[in-house]
């Protein structure tokens, strides 16, 4: 088969489809469900090596593709598994924890407090919530801003990672329930955010414990200083500044409406928008400088694919960036075992590995309108 990545991701995709439907999304939580699925891909897999065995290889590809079907089944199954009992959702719909008056919740940071055109935002992986006189051990994620006010009121300096305490009352996000309005509640539960709170005063929020630092909160800390840097460095023009840590880390919080617009008239929007654009010209760059410094086959790999995993990781993990950075690395380990470039195998490995990380992306317009593009432009243009 010469793309057998292309009827893997197919095959995986229409097991999801299927999870999807509504009359298999009832039972997607039943144990029963799932050892049946377990039980029907250990078969499969063992019928394909069989058929291999005896030399059927017709039979051999359609138990193959089958299994991946029903990967694709038990991997939305696992996914769509209700929310654990102390998640603040749970709590909230039991009522052990009501939203409509202030509370002292605990957790950690996820990231750098950001600094935006009007205030600061903090995300906060939620740990407990002290009601009625008690702690109760809860999870999710709470986002939280804060406008000072004139007098020149700042938070306490705080850091990713550090336990906090905050007194505010907390909300789930709104939804607006006009027909094809933006689900903003949808949108941040992707993110991993479940309520949203605005801080009245900063010595409502506190530090509470000093954790030990790891990877993800020294990526926050380098992240921050970047943004921190290019700040210092365009002090005098604050909007070059702001495009440039647009266009270099994808954080558009500093660009003017007027100069967004302005960018969208020309056609040239993209540019400000960190995704396979700026990766992509990024492997290509970093791959050409490695054969012009004659590093070895190896050294290149290694060379192009360091620094490439190294931006992906401050500019933030977002998805267009993922998925972009998995098909430059694919091509460049391709190169590596001097496999001929096929757009559209390393397109759908790409998306296999997406897919098998988190099955439900398969429903993000966004995930979709990648790969459409690239099946058109590897498919139907180059062709």
């Amino acid at each position: 088969m010469r793309l057998p990545a292309v009827a893997i991701a197919a095959a995986f995709a229409s097991g999801i489809l299927l999870g999807l439907h509504p009359a298999v999304a009832r039972n997607a939580a039943s144990s029963l469900l799932l050892s049946i699925l377990f039980v029907g891909i250990t078969v499969l897999l063992l019928s394909g090596i069989l058929f291999v065995r005896i030399g059927r290889l017709v039979f051999a590809v359609g138990a193959s593709l089958l299994s991946w079907a029903m990967l694709g089944l038990l991997g939305v199954c696992i996914a769509e598994q209700p929310r654990s009992a102390d998640h603040v959702i749970s709590l909230m719909e039991r009522g052990q924890v009501p939203l409509k008056m202030p509370l002292r919740w605990h957790g950690h940071l996820r990231d750098e407090p950001a600094r935006l055109p009007w205030g600061y935002g903090y995300e906060i992986e939620l740990s407990g919530v002290e009601f009625e006189a008690m702690l109760h051990s809860t999870q999710g994620g709470l986002r939280l801003s804060f406008t000072p006010r004139p007098d020149g009121e700042c938070p306490p300096d705080l850091h990713a990672g550090e336990e906090v305490a905050v007194l505010t009352e907390a909300k789930r996000p709104q939804v607006f329930r006009d027909e094809g309005a933006f689900d903003r509640r949808a949108y941040l539960a992707q993110q991993n955010i479940d309520l949203v709170a605005t801080l009245r005063a900063a010595k409502l929020i506190e530090r509470i414990g000093l954790p030990s630092p790891t990877i993800g909160t020294l990526l926050a800390k380098a992240r921050k200083r970047l943004r921190d840097e290019i700040d210092e460095l365009f002090a005098g023009t604050p909007q070059v500044a702001g495009v440039l840590r647009a266009m270099l880390l994808g954080d558009r919080s500093f660009v003017d409406r007027a100069e967004a617009a302005d960018f969208q008239k020309t056609g040239v929007f993209h540019v400000l928008v960190v995704a396979g654009l700026h990766v992509g010209a990024l492997a290509f760059a970093l791959y050409w400088v490695g054969r012009k410094l004659r590093l070895s086959r190896v050294g290149t790999m290694l060379f192009t694919l360091t620094i490439l995993g190294a931006y992906v990781a401050v500019v933030e993990q977002r998805a267009p960036v993922l998925r972009a950075a998995l098909m430059a690395a694919m091509v460049v380990l391709g190169g590596f075992f001097f496999r001929r470039l096929e757009l559209l195998n390393s397109a759908a490995l790409a998306a296999v590995i997406l897919l098998v990380a988190k099955p439900l992306a398969l429903r993000d317009s966004s995930f979709q309108l990648t790969f459409v593009a690239i099946g058109c432009i590897a498919g139907l243009a180059l062709p």
